[in-house]
């Protein structure tokens, strides 16, 4: 007789790695509690010049976690299971006759990485995209090495790297996808920033193309992902109130961690909407967000620990028991300057449109005299709205909603995201 009860083997818990078209995509709602909170302390700002509430720790106490620590908190994002996610959708869309699907990446969402993966488990030809001089010059010897893969899928991660937006810059990504399309070069999948996507849209349509992408990440999502257990027994508080952010039984002794995974972290739950459910974003902010104790209280509490007794074999679990994390109530994110004009607006665009690129690039697509150019590129990085890697210059991701917002109110084309 079997007397397993449903009680003993608890359901899986869902992947929060979600593959949706792009038609179903929503984003979070914030929480009214949230909206009604910084609303609050937004009027107490207003009138009184302070906020509503003291901090239990102030910011300036608090200390920037060592990098190896914080790599060890909150360490690169594994794509993997975002790329097996994207395998079973991709296996399910009603459009599966359609020779070829597009994966759209939302800003700092490294689809390249996720394409590799799914490349990989599909034994799939990746494709590279041409280099700058072939965009321009439309060298067609780019597209006829394009042989179809004699029945295996072929992917182009990039779509993003394979134009410009220049007068001579067009040709080649639209010969490109009229080839695609048709069906010329066997299935395929193409992945696309979402900016890229917003333009190539206005270039050359593509109606009725299957299109498929993360679903954005609620604040429960979150917390499961950047709050696992699995890392060690870290109690994360707020420097706001001094409260943990999860429940103290969330991940009792025996190792049930059910409950650290089906409940949201409040501090969480804005950050998904802030972010609009974009996990790579939420990433940036949240390793921004991270503080230790101040020296002289983590002295204390390592001299309090020296004189304790613990059972013999304790000493670890009570190290990692007491291992505190601080949250800072929010971070100081990069903003434009009030006297930003065309020129910054002209930059911007350009670097989102494209995902990045080499300051010689940009000098042949802006108007923009190449000394000027120069000098707004240094000061946008002095400012912490550009970052750079290697030759290619980027929006830095915690100024990214603010340059979106900035490009939105000036009627600039922007993503769907």
């Amino acid at each position: 007789m079997n007397t397993t009860s449903a009680h003993d083997t608890p359901p899986p818990t869902p992947s929060i790695w979600q593959v949706v078209a792009t038609r179903d995509y929503e984003v979070p709602a914030d929480s009214q509690p949230a909206t009604l909170q910084r609303r609050w302390r937004a009027l107490g700002r207003l009138l009184l010049g302070t906020d509503d509430v003291n901090p239990a720790r102030a910011e300036a106490d608090l200390r920037a976690l060592p990098q190896v620590r914080l790599a060890n908190l909150v360490p690169p994002i594994d794509w993997a299971p975002a790329a097996r996610a994207l395998g079973a959708q991709d296996s399910l869309e009603t459009e599966a006759h359609a020779p070829v699907r597009f994966f759209i990446g939302q800003p700092y969402c490294d689809h390249p990485a996720i394409l590799a993966h799914w490349a990989r488990a599909r034994d799939a030809v990746v494709l590279s995209p041409p280099d700058t001089e072939q965009i321009l010059c439309a060298d067609r010897r780019w597209l006829d090495d394009l042989a179809p893969g004699n029945g295996r899928p072929w992917v182009l991660p990039e779509l993003e790297r394979c134009f410009l937006r220049h007068a001579n810059g067009l040709d080649l990504v639209r010969d490109f996808l009229a080839r695609a399309l048709s069906g010329a070069l066997g299935p395929g999948m193409i992945g696309c920033d979402s900016w890229a996507l917003a333009f190539i849209e206005r270039i050359s349509p593509l109606p009725g193309t299957a299109t498929l992408t993360l679903q954005a990440f609620d604040g429960l999502a979150l917390t499961r992902h950047l709050m696992r257990p699995d890392r060690g027994h870290v109690r994360f508080l707020s420097a706001r109130s001094g409260e943990p952010l999860m429940p103290e039984d969330a991940g009792d002794s025996d190792g049930d961690d059910r409950h650290a995974t089906e409940t949201a972290c409040p501090e969480l739950r804005q950050l998904a909407a802030h972010c609009h459910g974009n996990p790579g974003l939420a990433w940036h902010y949240w390793r921004q967000r991270l503080r230790a104790a101040p020296e002289r209280e983590q002295q204390a509490q390592a001299g309090e620990a020296r004189h304790d007794t613990p059972p013999r074999g304790d000493c670890q679990r009570l190290a990692a028991a007491d291992d505190v994390v601080w949250v800072a109530p929010g971070i100081e994110t990069p903003t434009l300057p009030a006297e930003s004009g065309e020129d910054v607006a002209f930059l911007l665009h350009a670097l989102l449109l494209h995902r990045g690129l080499e300051g010689d690039v940009l000098g042949a697509l802006l108007p923009i005299p190449p000394g000027r150019l120069h000098s707004h590129l240094l000061r946008l990085q002095a400012l912490e709205l550009l970052s750079r890697a290697g030759a290619r210059w980027q929006v830095a991701p915690l100024a990214y909603p603010a340059v979106r917002e900035f490009l939105r109110s000036r009627s600039y084309l922007t993503d769907s995201f």
